[in-house]
């Protein structure tokens, strides 16, 4: 007995009717691009300030963690040492011979280093002495300044500062009115015991 296939043909023929291949093949129409592109520039235009902001604090907050670890790391080597150990301010750290920069113009962006201070004159890089750390200066960066000029962090063998009270302002890459916002500023505040500390805001 030869099986119909009528059956089937028709069942075919019904979808085809239906219009199940051009709903199948159906795009978005240039409306309905348009519209699309329209929400998201709209989108883009409300979330970029915020993100632009959200990149900025994030800047700040890393570039002060990293001078608080500077700063922390020359502490523990004065104990380690039972030397002194200092970091300065210098604009070109990775010298053969750095040099610290004067009190009261030092701006730390631009990069320092950490050394076993255990020549004369002290509180000055000399040829020969031993450096723990060099840091480039920041890219994308405002300014990190000492509210006293201090150009020179010291630490004694028991880990005290040489030093009173001191704070280190991070500010950010920025003018007008942003530049001055607390959320946008890092206070990094150094005690004569010689623990360190990151406010949020300014000195």
């Amino acid at each position: 007995m030869v099986r119909t296939r009528q059956p089937i043909i028709k069942s075919m023929e019904k979808y085809r009717n239906s219009g199940g291949s051009a709903a199948l093949q159906r795009g978005f129409t240039l409306i309905e691009l348009l519209m699309t592109m329209a929400i998201l520039v709209i989108l883009l235009a409300i979330g970029a300030p915020q993100l632009q902001t959200f990149l900025i604090q994030r800047t700040v907050d890393s570039q002060a963690e990293a001078f608080a670890a500077s700063v922390r790391l020359a502490r523990s080597e004065a104990i380690k040492r039972g030397v002194r150990v200092s970091m300065c301010a210098s604009a070109d750290p990775a010298a053969a011979v750095p040099v610290c920069a004067a009190a009261g113009a030092a701006d730390w962006s631009q990069g320092w280093l950490v050394w076993v201070d255990d020549a004369a004159p002290a509180r000055s890089y000399n040829a020969g002495e031993t450096i723990v750390k060099v840091q480039q200066a920041f890219n994308s960066s405002g300014s990190i300044a000492s509210n006293g000029g201090a150009a020179v962090i010291s630490f004694t063998q028991n880990g005290m500062a040489l030093a009173s009270f001191a704070s280190f302002q991070v500010h950010p890459h920025l003018t007008g009115s942003q530049a001055t916002e607390a959320a946008n500023n890092r206070c990094v505040v150094l005690s004569v015991a010689g623990r360190v500390q990151i406010n949020k805001g300014a000195c």
